[in-house]
């Protein structure tokens, strides 16, 4: 790879995240934080990570990634776990996501000594978002009553801190280990900023709403990983980016249409 095609790859990884992440944002203050929350879970971050750490280190590679990055998923609630429960804190717009960010890294440093096989870490991931969700039921639900103006540097800057995960998370690819590149993948690289957004600007009670339906778009999360796991090699980056995202599309709209059934037979 020349110098030349590698500063494109790292430009592009900037540009397509700063894009996301400010479009979530744009969701959040114009919709709701609970259409946020759900839609945070949906494969943006992790399918960037995953895409580009296939593109610099092969298909294979970013396969066995995506198996582990399963696993990480578990770190990610935990970390939106400690976000949580340092609301309380005085200081709590530095101690929470101070909190969580530790949070991440020391339960992935535990995950890195039992990730498994695709198997094992998909029911592990699966069984461990169904307690969260439970558990985060308990957790308040608030609605942004008003939007405001971000300005031009508030974008940037609030974009440059997705992009900066991504950078960091597909360098860490480049240390050979497919499990720590995997589990680093899960980091919620458009939530995590969308939460520190939303605390800062409008305070906790919307921060709560994010992380109460965190769990539930996760499950596209992990669908996605599951299917690129299981196509990269065989498909390559590109197709197998696309049947990941047609997963997790089906995901999201089956989600949608089974809240409106039980919506219609409450009403009923």
């Amino acid at each position: 790879m020349t110098d030349a095609s590698d500063m494109a790859i790292q430009l592009s990884k900037i540009l397509v995240t700063i894009a996301t992440v400010m479009g979530l944002a744009w969701i959040a203050e114009r919709v709701s934080t609970r259409v946020a929350g759900v839609l945070a879970g949906f494969p943006l971050g992790t399918a960037i990570a995953l895409a580009y750490i296939g593109i610099e280190q092969g298909p294979e590679f970013a396969a066995v990634s995506a198996r582990h990055t399963l696993l990480g998923f578990i770190a990610a609630q935990v970390m939106t776990t400690f976000y949580w429960l340092c609301l309380r804190f005085r200081y709590h717009v530095v101690i929470a996501p101070a909190a969580a960010v530790a949070a991440f890294a020391v339960t992935n440093g535990l995950l890195s000594l039992i990730s498994g096989d695709l198997a094992s870490n998909f029911v592990l991931v699966v069984l461990a978002t169904i307690g969260f969700g439970f558990w985060y039921r308990i957790i308040p639900n608030q609605n942004i009553q008003q939007a405001i103006n971000l300005s031009t540097l508030a974008v940037l800057v609030r974009g440059a801190i997705s992009a900066c995960c991504v950078v960091a998370v597909t360098l860490l690819a480049y240390l050979g280990s497919s499990t720590i590149a995997g589990l680093f993948a899960a980091f919620p690289i458009t939530f995590f900023p969308l939460l520190f957004i939303i605390h800062i600007n409008y305070g906790q009670q919307p921060v709560y709403t994010l992380i109460r339906y965190y769990p539930l778009g996760l499950g596209s999360l992990i669908i996605y990983s599951l299917l690129v796991a299981l196509s990269y090699d065989s498909w390559g980056i590109a197709a197998g980016t696309a049947i990941g995202l047609a997963g997790a599309i089906a995901y999201l709209g089956a989600y949608h249409q089974l809240r409106k059934w039980l919506s219609a037979e409450r009403t009923a």
